[in-house]
């Protein structure tokens, strides 16, 4: 196992963020994980850090199930009830899994990102070509916002903060050691968990084939299979998006690809897996053991938590470079893999895109540096409380009136 940091700077950034979030629990893991790719931390459970096991451990639900003591789906069915993506398997989470994938088709991401995300990212465009700051935290969470409230179903003249509150809400209820919730912690949760889950019943009762959740109703689907997708979404979806992309762009500045050169050379799709493999917002999945089985010589009893740790695994290829295959162990492993694997990865890469692409072509055309950033504390998800950006080559005051006159003879 490679240590957790490295000399590159957007390395020690990630470090900073990581441990930031988690001061006490990033250390122990780091040490813990530093010589063995899988070992039994005590109070934690058997942690898995090597790629290859990952995979296994994702893939194999026979063995290790995402429902029962300790693991994820667990800590959710008393907030959720029993049919929810996040803590399903077997024929019921397939069958589920498979009338739900056509919401995810390139057509239908295409359309969510469209209405809800395609203003902001020209807004936040047009910020910085006028030559202003532009905080790309802000927007992340602003586009994670509203393209969940469109999939959902909200009202889109709901403010991003209301979804946004929500999802911090809950996130600060969630820590490394939380298994269960108390009967007030599940009160809070279902309290957070309304303003989604009302927007969905409603947007399922109108079925309307403009909304995603209209077309599930369409297609047959119970309306608890609709709150089901609508919590699954919101709870693994806001966060990934808004701590992946500014997670992104300070990779992108710390390799110096933010510049008119370096920006004009990368491919969107490149920068995006790269980048999604060096941050894995998803620090880690959980798992319960079902049978006595081994792990990298460690060995697991029925009811073990296993826990996955993505961003560990995925960062074993080193540093960040677009463009350089994954290997195979790697590809895609910050969504998970198996039944599992992220059903929203295709809107959450589709929202990355977008902002990535907005941010590449206004550095290839005039360079941009980062002005301030600064790491959020004691956060579930990693992420930068501020990063903040700004073009390096500002058009001169006497172009801009002239290129404005232009455009107002022209109309």
């Amino acid at each position: 196992m490679k240590a957790l940091t490295r000399h590159d700077p957007g390395s020690r950034w990630e470090a900073r963020l990581v441990r930031s979030a988690h001061p006490v629990v990033a250390r122990v893991v780091d040490a813990a994980v530093s010589r063995r790719g899988v070992v039994r931390l005590p109070g934690v459970g058997v942690l898995v850090a090597d790629p290859e096991v990952a995979r296994l451990v994702l893939t194999d639900a026979d063995t290790f199930a995402k429902n029962g003591p300790g693991s994820s789906g667990a800590l959710w069915t008393p907030v959720l009830g029993e049919r929810v993506l996040l803590n399903m398997e077997g024929p019921d989470h397939r069958v589920l899994r498979r009338s739900l994938s056509d919401l995810f088709s390139p057509r239908a991401v295409r359309e969510v990102c469209d209405a809800a995300t395609g203003p902001l990212v020209s807004a936040a465009a047009s910020r910085l070509k006028e030559g202003k700051d532009l905080d790309v935290v802000r927007l992340a969470r602003e586009v994670a916002a509203a393209a969940i409230g469109v999939v959902v179903g909200l009202d889109p003249d709901t403010p991003p903060s209301v979804l946004l509150e929500a999802s911090d809400a809950i996130e600060s209820m969630v820590g490394w050691r939380t298994r269960t919730f108390d009967d007030a912690a599940v009160a809070r949760a279902r309290a957070a968990l309304a303003v989604v889950q009302d927007a969905a019943e409603s947007a399922h009762a109108a079925r309307a084939s403009d909304t995603v959740m209209g077309r599930l109703a369409l297609q047959g689907a119970s309306l608890d299979d609709a709150r089901s997708l609508a919590a699954a979404l919101f709870l693994t979806g806001t966060g990934t998006v808004s701590s992946a992309f500014p997670r992104i762009a300070g990779q992108l500045a710390d390799a110096g690809l933010l510049g008119t050169a370096g920006a004009a050379s990368c491919d969107v799709d490149d920068v995006v897996a790269e980048g999604l493999r060096m941050t894995t917002p998803s620090l880690a999945t959980l798992r319960r053991c079902v049978r006595p089985t081994q792990l990298g010589g460690v060995r697991l009893g029925a009811d073990d938590r296993v826990v996955v740790l993505l961003w560990w695994a995925t960062r074993r290829d080193g540093g960040f470079e677009p463009g350089r295959p994954a290997t195979g162990d790697l590809r895609h492993l910050c969504f998970g893999a198996g039944s599992h694997f992220c059903l929203g990865a295709p809107l959450a890469l589709a929202e990355l895109r977008m902002m990535t692409a907005m941010l590449l072509e206004v550095a290839s055309e005039r360079g941009l540096v980062v002005t301030s950033r600064s790491a959020a504390r004691r956060v579930l998800v990693p992420r930068y409380a501020e990063l903040t950006v700004r073009v390096e080559h500002p058009r001169p005051a006497a172009q801009v009136a002239g290129s404005a006159g232009a455009a107002g003879a022209a109309a």
